[in-house]
Formats: C-alpha cells, structure tokens, sequence
C-alpha cells in the first residue's frame, strides 16, 4: 500500500545515494591531491622543529644531571614529524620510565 503523494522508486533512492557518495568522494580526492606538498611540508616543518627541541632538552637536561636523553636518529625524526610536539613528549615519556624503572 503507497501513500498518498509518495512514489516508490527505489532506483531514484539509490540513485541519489550514488550520487551523493561519488561528490563526497570526489571534494576528498580534490583535498587530498592539494594537500599533499602541504602535507609533506607539515611534517618536515615539524621533524626539524621536534630535533631542535630534543638536542635543547637534552642540554637542560644534562646541564641539571638529569640523565635521561632521547636520541636524534630515524625513529626521533619520524616521530617527531608525525606526532610533532606531543611526539617529543612522548618520546621523553619512554625515557623516563625507562630511568626509573632501570
């Protein structure tokens, strides 16, 4: 039984479904092949940013004999481009526990 002044058309539905799906698609494809020099710019602005503040906390910490040290290798620089500041955080996080439970 239909209701008064309802259609059913399940093909004008789906197809409006579709066509939703294929913009939506579509404004994310266009976002994303913009951004992607942006992307890559982001995360280097942020590895050299994450190295900079680890070699001067490493020095603050060394200059208070605190020894607990986060290396600049791959590991530091991915993190820290990836994560940025709370990456670093995070990395000094490991450092300490280590420390205190070693």
């Amino acid at each position: 039984m239909q209701r008064p002044g309802k259609e059913e058309n399940g093909m004008d539905h789906t197809m409006g479904i579709l066509m939703i799906g294929a913009a939506c698609l579509l404004v994310l494809l266009v976002a994303a092949m913009r951004s992607k020099t942006q992307i890559f710019l982001n995360f280097i602005l942020r590895a050299v940013l994450g190295l900079l503040l680890i070699y001067f906390v490493n020095s603050f910490l060394d200059g208070r004999g605190i020894p607990v040290h986060v290396g600049l290798g791959a590991v530091s620089l991915f993190v820290s481009g990836a994560l940025g500041a709370p990456g670093v955080l995070l990395l000094y996080g490991i450092g300490i526990c280590a420390w205190l439970l070693g």
